[in-house]
């Protein structure tokens, strides 16, 4: 599933990439009084790249969260291995809780 995952994403950054080299006409940004004179490859590239970081960012508390629980869960399968009496689960996430 991770090789597909790297496959699709490698195909998209390609696809990006070419879609950047197709379209290198020069473009003025504006934002309020500011105003700068670029390529329109590094305006998609600076977008695709600042469009990832987010994603990334957004899906990081999930992953932590998952890395949590899969190391309690490591514990606690030791600990029923060398037959220690289980352990207390962790607290739960204030995330998942709903709002009051």
């Amino acid at each position: 599933m991770r090789q597909l995952a790297l496959i699709l994403s490698l195909i998209l950054a390609i696809a990006v990439a070419v879609f950047a080299i197709q379209n290198a006409g020069p473009v003025t940004l504006r934002f309020g009084f500011w105003s700068v004179e670029t390529s329109l490859v590094v305006v998609i590239l600076v977008a695709t790249a600042a469009g990832a970081a987010l994603a990334s960012l957004l899906g990081l508390p999930g992953w932590i969260r998952n890395r949590r629980q899969l190391r309690f869960q490591a514990r606690e399968l030791e600990a029923l291995r060398t037959g220690h009496p289980p352990l207390t689960p962790p607290p739960p996430d204030s995330s998942l809780r709903p709002p009051t």
